[in-house]
């Protein structure tokens, strides 16, 4: 009986043994699939991480390779936009660097002569590479120098023979007839004094006979600029009332030459007046105030003359062009009250020198005196 209880709990304990070793097998499967599980979803979530990771590598990357691209295609840009400006720039410069050629060397014209034809010097005169004092000198002719004259250019100036080249002179010193022999300048050797030349100049011509009698006139009244002045000081005519001042022009006239003038006016007084060369843009002005004036003191008994501007050559203040440009409308604009004395005219004919390009020398001074005594 012992020995079958001893044998039953040996069994039972035997089988309660087995399945213990069971339930742990049991257990420890599980936990090794656990395990397995976690490992796995562990490696499963590495594996999407790397791969995000991946995809964001290759997407910095592709984002790289862009930003590259741009920057490359906007450097591109760059330089095409600088490249289109240095072109630009350079087109510019090389249109700015013409017009300064050919402002400094104007073009023109050259209409050769059949056959050459022989001429003189009038006066000492510079001789240059074109047709106007835009070229540079190259030498010069003496008074009464005779020249070959082969054509002449759209500036009025002479094309001449000058040594085995051809060269030019402005045609305001070369005339068909040989002058006298007495020569009323020196030669010009300064290459920048072409103006001396002009300021010697001296023309003449036949049709004009000199005033060589001056005339004493009474009531007189001369009213002008620093050319009055220099008169005043080169004939000392001190019968003459004198209203002039040197650099002078429309406002002194109006403001303080006038009030003079009617100061001293009356019968038989004659006024000669002779402004302009200072402001030939006022030449309106100068016709208008004139005509006026002109009717009130002819209303009194005097007569009123208007002598035109006297010539000019080079100098810093007006040209012979402006000088020319005033008298036509002078002339036109006057009334009927105003004489016109043509001086320009007469001394262009009898002869005159200038000393400075404006100013004249004595014996001008007195020849142009005489004249206007004359025309009163």
């Amino acid at each position: 009986m012992k020995k079958r209880l001893i044998i039953l709990m040996l069994i039972l304990a035997l089988s309660l043994y087995g399945c213990g070793k069971q339930d742990t097998a049991v257990d420890e499967v599980s936990s090794d699939a656990v395990a397995e599980s976690d490992s796995s979803d562990i490696m499963d979530e590495q594996a999407e991480e790397q791969t995000q990771d991946d995809s964001e590598e290759v997407e910095n990357a592709d984002s790289d390779n862009s930003d590259q691209t741009e920057t490359t295609d906007e450097n591109k840009d760059t330089n095409a936009e600088s490249a289109a400006t240095d072109n630009e720039t350079t087109d510019s410069e090389t249109v700015d660097n013409e017009e300064t050629e050919e402002q400094s060397f104007p073009e023109y014209t050259v209409t050769e002569y059949d056959e050459s034809q022989v001429m003189y010097a009038t006066s000492a005169v510079n001789v240059r590479k074109g047709p106007s004092t835009d070229f540079e000198r190259v030498g010069g002719l003496a008074y009464g120098q005779e020249v070959t004259v082969t054509g002449q250019a759209d500036t009025e100036w002479y094309e001449i023979m000058y040594g085995e080249e051809k060269a030019y002179v402005s045609n305001k010193y070369l005339q068909n007839d040989q002058p006298a022999d007495e020569s009323p300048a020196a030669a010009v050797d300064d290459p920048q004094t072409e103006s001396d030349a002009q300021s010697q100049a001296q023309q003449t011509t036949p049709e004009i006979q000199p005033v060589t009698e001056v005339k004493n006139v009474a009531g007189v009244i001369l009213v002008g600029d620093s050319r009055f002045v220099q008169m005043q000081a080169s004939v000392d005519a001190n019968s003459c009332t004198w209203i002039a001042e040197s650099a002078k022009g429309y406002t002194w006239f109006e403001e303080k030459a006038i009030p003079r003038i009617d100061g001293c006016v009356g019968s038989g007084s004659k006024i000669l007046i002779n402004l302009g060369v200072n402001d030939t843009r006022n030449v309106q002005k100068y016709i208008t105030l004139v005509n006026a004036k002109a009717a009130e003191w002819t209303a009194l008994g005097a007569t009123v003359y208007y002598a035109s501007v006297n010539p000019v050559w080079e100098n810093p203040y007006v040209s012979e062009e402006l000088v020319e440009n005033f008298n036509t409308q002078m002339l036109s604009g006057l009334s009927s009250d105003v004489h016109w004395i043509d001086s320009h005219s007469y001394l262009t004919s009898v002869g005159y020198r200038l000393v400075d390009g404006l100013h004249y020398s004595t014996e001008t001074y007195q020849t142009l005196y005489a004249y206007f005594m004359s025309c009163m």
